[in-house]
This record gives C-alpha cells, sequence and structure tokens, in this order.
C-alpha cells in the first residue's frame, strides 16, 4: 500500500503552531522503497558495521602517518 502525502495545514493550524514556539521544517530522507536506494543503504549500513574488521587499512593508514608528527614543535621530534 503507497504511503500518502501528509496534507497542509490550514492558516489557523499554522498560525497555532507558531503561537506555540514551532517553526515549520522540511526533512528529505533517502526513498527505502526504492530498490537501487535500499541496497546502497545496506552496502554502506554493512560497511560501517564491518568497518572493524578492515585491519589492514588502520595498519595502512599507521604506516602513512608514523613519523608525520616527529617534526612538530612541542612534539618528542624538537
Amino acid at each position: 500500500m503507497p504511503m500518502a502525502l501528509p496534507r497542509e495545514l490550514s492558516a489557523e493550524e499554522k498560525a497555532e503552531f507558531r503561537a506555540k514556539g514551532f517553526q515549520r521544517f522540511e526533512l528529505w530522507l533517502p526513498d527505502l522503497r526504492d530498490p537501487t536506494v535500499r541496497e546502497q543503504a545496506l552496502a554502506e549500513a554493512n560497511r560501517m558495521a564491518f568497518a572493524d574488521e578492515e585491519d589492514d587499512v588502520m595498519e595502512w593508514i599507521d604506516s602513512l602517518q608514523k613519523d608525520m608528527w616527529d617534526h612538530e614543535p612541542g612534539e618528542g621530534g624538537q
């Protein structure tokens, strides 16, 4: 069953919300009903979930920056 869009508020309803200190806010989210979007979201979630298992990536990053700070003032190098 497709979801319907929410109805627009009347001018009176909008005024009532503003009087209570609310403001209108529009938020766009990925449409998970779209199989392509759903597949991409799942792939990204899996990458995040298993990121800690990517030890070789962290070792590579560590090897690139191992002596990056050695020549900075206030660090061990000077």
